[in-house]
């Protein structure tokens, strides 16, 4: 059993036994037949929720075509009554829970015995649980917001092909992928910080229900359907199967539950002035950092052409899964020559799209290719963009490098700029620059001696 299942484990252990403890502190002072009636009409809103959830995306599965409407198909019906058991469990669920509540929280105050202390302190440890996971997947998705953007795109491109009657509206998104991305991760790095002190709990449990939930219905539909492999959720940090992050995130909704009802109970720490300044000031220095990463590069780079990697091995060496990691690299193609970038001395100039190439950034690698003394040093320019309007940049900025035409994807991992230098010798990856502070000739000359 891997480390991280055994968290996961620990996770629900701890979500499922705050569930029980808080059932029984919580609604304790109703009677018999109100918590058989609370708890059964719970259960049921909750399989109904997940029965319609569940059924609704394996239909989407089955049916869903790109290009083709779900609602146009036999599976029309059972999706709409899919859709329906869904909403209406949830609606149960949360009423029944919410009236449940009110009563008991009447009973307490009736009673001076609203303290629920092992419910309290169980909530403590999920907060702290819930505090570390978010922070680890907040840094290192705002570490690297960019590669996650391209996860989000790739989803609304996938929701735009299975519900193309919703296209504009995927389309919308995908265009605000960046920034979308940015937002999530910033935002859950404040969220993390705001659970553990207790900030407007009120709010923090709402909010933090609300990003489980879209969580949860993405890595639900990747896991349902097999189109995205990775949701990103921990950035190339930690790699999930699809099951894996729905499971994961099936936890945490089972960990939220006793922090929702009790949210109201949960003091903030040291009070509601200081959290608010901590809050906030973790979400501005998560947000400037986050941006300075965008800006240069990821200051932890956990992909695999990371500065170190000997290509040689890494392309050779089966990983895990039994693919290498920096698979597609055996050789690399100039303008359909043939050559080995294995060996030698090799300057790489990484521009996946040339449409969206910063064009100051592209001055600066002629203007430093020109000036490269070590005759030795071969540049390359890597791109997915076609031959024909390769010629038309190299015509109008008078290019003194040649090209090769690679996969896009393949290039948006190695570097995360466009253009980026990336200096190798013999395979070994020395350097990796973003083109807003590109290395001086000395740099690439002495790193590379």
């Amino acid at each position: 059993m891997s480390s991280y299942q055994i968290i996961g484990l620990l996770g629900l252990a701890l979500g499922l036994a705050a569930c029980g403890v808080m059932f029984w502190e919580y609604f304790r002072p109703l009677n018999r037949k109100k918590l058989m009636q609370l708890g059964g009409l719970t259960l049921l809103g909750v399989l109904l929720a997940d029965f319609g959830l569940i059924r609704a995306v394996g239909l989407l599965a089955d049916y869903g075509q790109p290009g083709l409407s779900v609602l146009g198909t036999e599976a029309a019906g059972g999706l709409t009554i899919a859709t329906l058991a869904t909403i209406i469990g949830l609606i149960l669920a949360f009423a029944v829970l919410m009236r449940g509540g009110k009563e008991a929280e009447l009973a307490h105050r009736t009673a001076s015995s609203p303290t629920l202390p092992w419910t309290h302190r169980l909530v403590l440890l999920i907060r702290i649980y819930i505090c570390i996971l978010f922070v680890f997947s907040g840094f290192v998705k705002a570490n690297d917001y960019i590669g996650f953007s391209y996860k989000l795109e790739e989803y609304f491109v996938i929701f735009g092909e299975y519900l193309p009657f919703m296209a504009g509206f995927w389309k919308f998104w995908g265009g605000l992928a960046e920034p979308l991305a940015w937002f999530i991760s910033v935002f859950e790095i404040a969220l993390a910080v705001a659970i553990l002190i207790g900030w407007r709990m009120r709010l923090t449990a709402l909010l933090t229900l609300i990003m489980m939930l879209f969580f949860t219905f993405l890595t639900g539909f990747s896991a349902v359907t097999g189109k995205v492999t990775d949701c990103g959720c921990f950035g190339d940090a930690l790699k999930l199967a699809p099951w894996e992050s729905f499971t994961k995130d099936l936890i945490y909704m089972v960990m939220l539950v006793p922090l929702f009802l009790i949210r109201k109970h949960i003091k903030p720490i040291p009070n509601n002035k200081i959290t608010t300044i901590i809050t906030a000031a973790v979400f501005l220095i998560s947000g400037i950092y986050s941006w300075y990463c965008h800006e240069n590069l990821p200051l932890v780079d956990y992909r695999a052409y990371k500065i170190g990697t000997d290509l040689n091995v890494c392309t050779t060496q089966a990983g895990p899964d039994g693919i290498p990691k920096c698979k597609d690299w055996e050789e690399i193609y100039r303008l359909g020559d043939n050559f080995p970038i294995l060996q030698g001395k090799t300057l790489m100039l990484v521009m996946y799209d040339m449409e969206k190439t910063s064009e100051e950034g592209l001055k600066g690698t002629v203007e430093l290719t020109n000036s490269l003394t070590d005759t030795t040093i071969q540049v390359i320019a890597m791109t997915a963009t076609g031959k024909s309007r390769v010629d038309e940049f190299i015509a109008k900025f008078n290019l003194p490098y040649s090209f090769s035409f690679r996969d896009q994807t393949m290039l948006k991992t190695i570097v995360r700029s466009n253009p980026a230098y990336v200096l190798m010798k013999d395979g070994v990856v020395l350097g990796k620059w973003h083109h807003n502070n590109a290395p001086s000739v000395g740099e690439i000359e002495g790193m590379i001696k």
